[in-house]
C-alpha cells in the first residue's frame, strides 16, 4: 500500500465515498465495508468554479495510491456538458475491490483537467481495503469450565455455585482487531442461528483471551434438553469467519427444589413420620437412613443429627458407615439414652456456600424394656427363697446385679430393700441411694468390685415371716427422668424375711 506524498498542485478536496465505516480507536482508517465491494463503488468528486467544458472537453481521473505524473488512473469521466451534482462520481471498479492483493491501506484521489488542459489535483482520501475473513481454526470450540465439559451436562446447581451464569472462553483465531464482534448461538440444532449474544474487541483488549458469559435466565428460557453453542467471528468490515464446531450441552437448568424426606431408622417400625423403636434391636447402635430421594449434590456435605443437640443421648454425626453412602451408625448409648422417649431424627445438608439445608424430622419413639428382659438383684445367703436373719453377715445382706443389655455410664441406679417394720408399715432400705452408673460397672455389674449392703440394723427391725422386696430402679437419661417408685423397671427380689 502507498500513501501519495508527492508534491503537486492541490486545490480540490478530497474524494468522497459514501458508507465508510466511522474510524474506531485503534482501527483501521475509513474501512470500506465487505458489503460495498461486491460491485463497482461510486467517487465523488469536486468540479472546481472555472469549469466551462462547453469551450473543450473536460476530464476527471481517479487514482489509488498516486505517486506522481507517470501514474496510471484506475477509472475516468469526460463530459463536454456541464454536470449535476448527482453525476459529480467516479467508479472505483469492483475488480479492484474484489482482489486480495490489494487489501491494506490505500490513498484515493482525483485529477481534474478543464477546458483549458490545466490540471487540478485533489487531497488524498486515506482508506483501508479489508476482504479477507478472520480465520478461526479448524476444531475451534467454545471452551465451558470443567464442572460442564466433561460431563458436558449443564445443571442447575452449576448455576446456583456460579453467580447463574456461565463463563465461556475461546480459541485464539487469527489476526484479531479493534472493532472485531464474536456473536454466539445457543439453541437446539448444531448450526442454530438463534443468537446468544455478542463481545466486541476494542483498542484496550483486542489482544487478551477472549469469552462471554451466557446467563442464567437465557439458558432457562431456552428450555431443558439438548443445547448446541458454537460462535461466529466478524470482523469490523464485515467479513465473516467459518462457524466453530458445536459443543453439545445436555442442559438441565430448570430450578429442582432442594427436596429432603425425613430419614429412616433401621429396624424401627412404621412408615409415617412416626416411627418406633424397640432398643433391644440396636444393642450395638442404631442405623440412620438418608433416603435416595434426598436432593444433594456431589462434593455436598452430610449429617445426621439424633435427638437435640447438647442434650444428653444427642449425636450430630458427619461421616457415614461407607463413604459413598448414606447410612450412618448411631452409638449404643445415644440409643440407650432415649429409653422411653421420644426423639426428633433427622439429617442436614451443607452446600458449597456452608449453607445447611435441614430435612424433614422424623419422630422416633424408643420404647421401654420390659422388666422381664432384665434380671433381679441377687441377695446372698438365700435358702428356698427365704432370708434367715441368723445367717446374714455383721456387715449385712450382700446384695448384686448382673451387668443389664445397653448397660452405659450416663445411667443412674437405686436399689432398695422393703420390708414391713414392727406396726406393719413398710420399711424400706436404700441399698444403693441415687446415683451414677460407674465405669468398673458397665463391666461387671452392681455390687461385684465395690460391695453392696442391707445392714443387719435395718433387718433387725423387720417382722419375720413377712415379704421382704428388692427393687431395682434405673434412670437411662443420667437421672433425668425415674420410673415411679411403685412401679421399677427391673424384676423384683421377692423373698421371706425369716429369724
Amino acid at each position: 500500500m502507498v500513501d501519495s506524498a508527492v508534491s503537486r498542485n492541490i486545490t480540490l478536496p478530497e474524494p468522497e465515498v459514501d458508507g465508510l465505516l466511522a474510524d474506531v480507536p485503534g482501527g483501521e482508517t475509513n474501512l470500506i465495508p465487505v458489503a460495498l465491494t461486491h460491485d463497482d463503488l461510486k467517487v465523488w468528486f469536486t468540479v472546481p468554479p472555472n469549469s466551462d467544458p462547453s469551450l473543450s472537453m473536460e476530464t476527471v481521473d481517479l487514482f489509488v495510491d498516486y505517486v506522481d505524473d507517470t501514474s496510471v488512473p484506475i477509472a475516468k469521466r469526460q463530459w463536454t456538458a456541464p454536470i449535476q451534482d448527482s453525476d459529480r462520481f467516479v467508479w472505483l471498479p469492483k475488480a479492484w475491490l474484489g482482489n486480495e492483493r490489494n487489501e491494506g491501506r490505500h490513498s484515493l484521489s482525483y485529477r481534474f483537467t478543464g477546458y483549458n488542459g490545466e490540471p487540478d489535483h485533489s487531497a488524498d482520501l486515506v482508506f483501508t481495503l479489508d476482504i479477507t475473513a478472520p480465520v478461526v481454526p479448524t476444531g475451534s470450540k467454545a471452551v465451558f469450565p470443567p464442572a460442564v465439559l466433561p460431563p458436558y451436562q449443564l445443571t442447575a446447581h452449576y448455576l446456583d455455585l456460579n453467580d447463574d451464569e456461565v463463563e465461556v472462553s475461546l480459541p485464539d483465531y487469527a489476526t484479531p482487531r479493534p472493532g472485531d464482534l464474536i456473536t454466539w448461538f445457543w439453541g437446539g440444532t448444531p448450526g442454530n442461528q438463534d443468537e446468544g449474544g455478542g463481545v466486541e474487541l476494542d483498542k484496550e483488549n483486542y489482544l487478551d483471551p477472549v469469552g462471554f458469559t451466557i446467563a442464567g435466565d437465557l439458558i432457562r428460557e431456552r428450555k431443558d434438553g439438548l443445547r448446541y453453542v458454537w460462535y461466529q467471528v466478524h470482523d469490523r468490515a464485515g467479513n465473516r469467519s467459518r462457524p466453530s464446531d458445536a459443543v453439545e450441552l445436555d442442559v438441565a437448568a430448570t430450578p429442582i427444589p432442594r427436596t429432603l424426606p425425613w430419614p429412616s431408622v433401621e429396624k424401627a417400625a412404621g412408615t409415617g413420620q412416626q416411627q418406633t423403636l424397640d432398643p433391644l434391636q440396636a444393642v450395638a447402635g442404631g442405623i440412620v437412613q438418608v433416603p435416595d430421594d434426598a436432593v444433594i449434590y456431589p462434593q455436598e456435605r452430610v449429617f445426621v443429627q439424633w435427638g437435640e443437640p447438647e442434650t444428653l443421648g444427642g449425636r450430630r454425626v458427619n461421616q457415614p458407615i461407607i463413604p459413598g453412602q448414606h447410612r450412618y451408625q448411631i452409638d449404643m448409648p445415644a440409643v440407650a439414652a432415649h429409653i422411653g422417649k421420644t426423639l426428633s431424627v433427622s439429617y442436614g445438608v451443607i452446600d458449597a456456600r456452608g449453607v445447611e439445608h435441614p430435612s424433614i424430622a422424623r419422630r422416633l419413639s424408643v420404647q421401654t424394656i420390659p422388666s422381664n428382659r432384665f434380671e433381679a438383684v441377687r441377695c446372698d445367703g438365700l435358702s428356698g427363697g427365704n432370708l434367715s436373719y441368723k445367717n446374714v453377715e455383721a456387715a449385712g445382706a450382700r446384695l448384686t446385679l448382673a451387668r443389664w443389655s445397653m448397660i452405659t455410664t450416663d445411667q443412674w441406679i437405686m436399689i432398695t430393700m422393703t420390708g414391713v417394720n414392727a406396726s406393719g408399715q413398710d420399711s424400706v432400705f436404700e441399698a444403693v441411694r441415687k446415683r451414677a452408673v460407674t465405669e468398673q460397672e458397665t463391666l461387671a455389674g452392681i455390687g461385684f468390685r465395690t460391695e453392696v449392703r442391707v445392714s443387719r440394723a435395718f433387718l433387725n427391725g423387720l417382722r419375720r415371716n413377712a415379704p421382704l422386696t428388692g427393687k431395682v430402679y434405673v434412670s437411662f437419661d443420667g437421672g433425668q427422668t425415674w420410673p415411679p417408685l411403685s412401679a421399677p423397671n427391673f424384676p423384683l427380689l421377692q423373698l421371706t424375711f425369716i429369724n
